[in-house]
């Protein structure tokens, strides 16, 4: 017990040591031990902002329809993610919405994943580029930032925004292309937008383009409970855009059609609404007066030659690439609206709106300030886990020594040194972060004292 005790107080002794030797006599290194200290920062670079681009393809470049030709769809995601990951050195994640279509990445090579992006989608880049703006570095943050808040959305406030945002990021991360710096990116999206939402009166109002087809509705029509509604597509913005028209239609008539029945089933039940099977789609688009369509086809499931009945109707297309076709505008009794349309209808009632934007944009350049933080101290994580490595390899070899010598090592004893390595290796990560100026040298040190073997994050 008591070699043992004053062996892991030795131990102790000597690491305390060379960390204080690190943390006060950093300034008697000469100009060769700086220019290696120099060299191995370089080598933890890996993570950090400079690194990061977001290319952004949105309704501000793009219409409708080119917008279509760029989308990006979730059956590609794993194949797209096998070209990535035999990319070295990149990590990535893809949104597709309606209304833009943006790649967020680290990477060496921007114009490489640019290409490997065009190729899956089978466009080329430079067709891409033409109707796509790049970011880099802060001004990348600042672009996914305002996205996650709405800011960039064509419906200013758009609360839909974020979930997609989320949705997207799982499906890249299952295949193992996203890392900590995009995780955590992701949830500083979220924090953000749930800042301003709590903060600010942004998304007050019509926030939606789910609402927005609600709002067209409710401003265009009468008698709403002897309309015969149709809604297309059970996924997250057809759920809303259903609840919404629940919400405001006294005794509605909405019949519910999805590729998988029991999806419509079950939103059916909640609203106490109709259901009818996906292959009846054509029959019940023609004994309709609205019909709303939220698919994800990548190509139009209502053409012309299917619209049979000659009575006025209203046709909503939510999806981006169209999937209701647009040569039906050549038909004088159907009106046919696209996202695009619907967003002109209401931006010009967003005056009040758009005087809490200078909030909104407080918050995103606070949360902006945390993410960099965090990022920027993320070089130091290969060093003290290193370090941490390199501590534990003195314990486990002092702890096995005294075994050989038939000491007996208590549970307790055992508790007290991993307590030991954790706390030493905490005062180094302290002394990093806080004395960002002295990092260079004390990381150069650490790694010429202990040989440590460092590995990117």
């Amino acid at each position: 017990m008591d070699i043992c005790y004053l062996d892991l107080l030795q131990t102790r002794k000597i690491l305390l040591s060379q960390v204080f030797f690190c943390k006060y006599r950093y300034f008697i290194y000469t100009s060769t031990h700086k220019f290696v200290a120099t060299k191995a920062m370089k080598e933890f670079q890996s993570n950090t902002i400079g690194r990061f681009y977001t290319v952004s393809l949105s309704y501000e470049k793009a219409d409708t329809k080119v917008r279509g030709r760029f989308s990006f769809f979730p059956e590609w995601v794993e194949n797209f993610s096998k070209d990535i990951n035999s990319f070295q050195n990149t990590k990535i994640f893809v949104l597709s919405t309606c209304n833009r279509t943006e790649l967020y990445t680290q990477t060496d090579d921007i114009e490489k994943v640019i290409e490997l992006f065009c190729r899956q989608i089978d466009v080329s880049p430079e067709e891409f580029k033409q109707y796509s703006t790049i970011y880099n570095g802060k001004d990348a943050l600042i672009h996914f930032l305002r996205v996650s808040a709405g800011l960039e959305s064509q419906i200013l406030g758009d609360f839909e925004i974020i979930s997609q945002i989320k949705t997207w990021f799982k499906r890249f991360k299952k295949y193992h292309v996203t890392n900590a710096f995009l995780e955590r990116l992701v949830n500083t999206g979220i924090q953000t937008s749930k800042k301003i939402k709590a903060t600010t009166a942004l998304s007050n109002g019509v926030t939606s383009m789910s609402y927005a087809a609600v709002h067209y509705i409710l401003n265009n029509f009468t008698q709403l409970s002897e309309k015969k509604i149709t809604l297309v597509g059970i996924g997250k913005i057809g759920r809303n855009t259903c609840a919404n028209l629940v919400k405001h239609i006294d005794v509605p008539d909405i019949t519910l059609l999805n590729r998988t029945a029991s999806k419509a089933e079950e939103i059916a039940k909640v609203f106490n609404l109709k259901v009818r099977e996906y292959s009846e789609l054509l029959p019940q688009v023609n004994e309709s007066d609205i019909v709303i369509v939220a698919t994800g086809s990548s190509k139009p499931i209502i053409n012309k030659e299917d619209l049979v009945a000659r009575k006025p109707i209203t046709l909503i297309d939510l999806s981006v690439p169209a999937n209701v076709s647009i040569a039906l505008n050549e038909y004088d009794h159907v009106t046919l609206l696209n996202v695009d349309d619907l967003s002109r209808t209401i931006n010009s009632t967003f005056e009040q709106r758009n005087k809490e934007i200078p909030k909104a944009e407080t918050v995103v350049e606070e949360m902006l300030e945390e993410f960099t933080i965090w990022a920027e101290n993320r070089k130091y994580v290969p060093v003290i886990h290193a370090f941490k490595s390199d501590l534990d390899r003195i314990k486990e070899y002092q702890i096995k020594t005294l075994k050989k010598d038939l000491i007996t090592i208590s549970e307790g004893e055992t508790e007290l040194s991993d307590r030991l390595v954790q706390k030493i290796t905490n005062r180094l990560a302290d002394y990093l972060i806080k004395n960002p100026e002295k990092a260079e040298d004390t990381i150069g040190l650490f790694k010429e004292m202990f040989q440590l073997q460092v590995s990117n994050p």
